[in-house]
């Protein structure tokens, strides 16, 4: 008998190697969540969609006639409710006496903006602490408003201490060490304030630059030493490199120095169009935490009222937010504050149009009114405020805030991602305030018992009271 060779088609081949997936058996699970699920990269919905997980990772997420598990995976049906990657939050000044708020309220990512490093290890040590990205202590100049008494620098190979914090620069010598200091520390991105001399800003950025760390920058605004204490302004900084812009700080200097008044009640659409221009060439995104300049402005919106855990929350912190509007909100302040939101509603949506990234960012607990973990929610609240849609505010807090931060495994739910999971009532592409209505929270692949969250962070609360 003789035989022949028979060359099949690659779509023969195609389909029978689906017929082999489809007789293999699936891999194996965790756990699995049904629901709708909130595409971040592509900014869309997918209906009956499904999450599959093992070891912590997310090993299918889509449509749920697209994803296989074994039959005696642990499955979650959440029916209707939305599944959204963790939230992240770009702006924080995180303390361990309300670092278990976060996780529950479905921040499961934090970015800190200058703290100690006995700080930082006091933070991660918490129960409930969020995945936390760190820029250490920050640098600045002597006379920052930040600095005390002691404004020696660091000696040249001489240690980060644990309790440092800024990092005081006189010159780009100085700044360069600080900058080996942090990387020996390290921290995950360099932080510099808006008092450094023009020569240590652009010396410290070229050394995190070879040390290959990105750079977030907070220049000022008009609330506080933005017009007056700051050399560098928005455009300068992104040309020169920075990665991210905070607060929108240096834009006024900048609107300025372009020929117009940003303390104007109209401002010139010939110079937004500029400065987003000019902003979007550079390709620095922005954090422009605009929650906490409605607080500091005194509007009534973005109030903690309707939050994760304000019931429980809010208690503890009204007399620190008193304090703090006694001593940052006088009335001179509230309409600097005003007119650094009315450029931020101006400048926003062009930003957005001309393909900047914009992260949230709450920079919690700076501002009167903001509720710690769920600050975030607030600053989503707000971006939708200032002319951004529902779709681009999520994607500022998980795909973009991602992105931002270089980690293909946060803010999104895909095969390989991390699998830190929000699920919460209702469609917060549609309505913004559906991410506060939070029905589950998934961290490396482990469901959060909530209740708990909430029961040991008030515990730390009331043990820091008691203090």
């Amino acid at each position: 008998m003789r035989f022949r060779l028979v060359r099949l088609s690659p779509v023969l081949c195609f389909l029978s190697a689906l017929v082999l997936s489809a007789c293999s058996p699936p891999p194996p699970a965790d756990a699995v969540l049904l629901g709708r699920l909130f595409d971040a990269r592509n900014g869309r919905v997918i209906d009956d969609a499904a999450i599959v997980m093992a070891n912590g990772r997310i090993l299918c997420a889509g449509p749920r006639i697209a994803c296989r598990w074994p039959r005696d995976a642990p499955v979650h049906d959440h029916g209707r409710a939305m599944l959204l990657p963790g939230l992240i939050d770009l702006h924080v000044h995180a303390r361990p006496h309300y670092a278990d708020t976060f996780v529950p309220a479905g921040v499961t990512t934090v970015r800190d903006a200058n703290n100690t490093l006995a700080m930082l290890d006091a933070v991660r040590a918490r129960p409930y602490a969020p995945t936390l990205i760190a820029s250490g202590p920050m640098l600045d100049g002597p006379h920052g408003v930040l600095v005390g008494a002691d404004t020696s620098p660091l000696g040249d190979g001489e240690p980060l201490a644990p309790d440092t914090m800024p990092l005081v620069v006189h010159d780009a010598a100085q700044a360069r060490v600080a900058v080996a200091a942090l990387v020996a520390a390290g921290i995950d991105w360099i932080k510099l304030y808006e008092r450094m001399p023009a020569d240590a800003f652009h010396a410290a950025l070229a050394a995190a630059q070879a040390a290959g760390l990105p750079v977030m920058v907070d220049l000022g605004m008009m609330l506080t030493r933005g017009l007056s204490g700051a050399d560098i302004d928005a455009v300068q900084a992104g040309a020169a490199g920075v990665g991210t812009l905070e607060h929108l700080g240096g834009v006024a200097l900048a609107y300025r120095r372009l020929g117009g008044d940003p303390t104007a009640a109209t401002l010139r659409d010939d110079l937004l169009d500029t400065l987003a221009l000019d902003i979007a060439a550079s390709g620095m995104a922005v954090v422009p935490t605009v929650a906490a300049t409605h607080r500091f402005a005194g509007s009534d919106a973005v109030a903690p009222d309707t939050l994760p855990g304000a019931a429980l929350l809010v208690p503890h912190f009204e007399a620190y937010w008193t304090w703090l509007s006694g001593h940052v909100v006088a009335p001179g302040a509230q309409a600097n504050a005003a007119a650094d939101l009315r450029l931020a509603r101006a400048l926003l949506p062009r930003l957005a149009a001309a393909g900047v990234r914009i992260g949230a960012g709450s920079d919690l607990p700076a501002a009167p009114g903001l509720l710690p973990g769920a600050a975030l929610h607030q600053e989503l609240d707000a971006l939708v405020a200032t002319g951004l849609s529902p779709v681009q505010a999520l994607q500022a807090a998980t795909s973009v805030a991602a992105d931002i931060l270089r980690r293909d495994d946060l803010g999104r739910l895909d095969a390989g991602a991390r699998a830190d999971i929000v699920v919460v009532d209702g469609d917060p592409t549609q309505d913004i305030l559906a991410t506060r209505r939070i029905v589950a929270v998934w961290t490396d692949g482990r469901p959060v018992d909530l209740a708990d969250a909430w029961r040991t962070a008030t515990a730390a609360l009331d043990a820091a009271a008691a203090q």
